[in-house]
């Protein structure tokens, strides 16, 4: 694992996010359907921002975690 951070969203949400080579995976008590799920771990996992729609998650917000996350290694 890369890296593992748990915290608040921008929307109250509380979003746990790990990091693997080649992966990122979600978590959290959010809401929105599988699909936009995986489209969104898939995203983030290319380092690029997605257009799939999560309740209660800022995309971008995510984006910038997962690069310090990647910064860091």
């Amino acid at each position: 694992m890369i890296c593992e951070k748990i915290f608040r969203s921008r929307a109250g949400k509380t979003i746990v996010l790990r990091v693997t080579e080649g992966r990122v995976e979600i978590t959290g008590d959010f809401f929105g359907s599988e699909e936009d799920l995986e489209k969104l771990e898939r995203d983030l996992s290319n380092l690029r921002s997605s257009d799939a729609r999560i309740l209660g998650v800022d995309n971008d917000e995510l984006l910038e975690k997962v690069k310090e996350c990647f910064s860091r290694t």
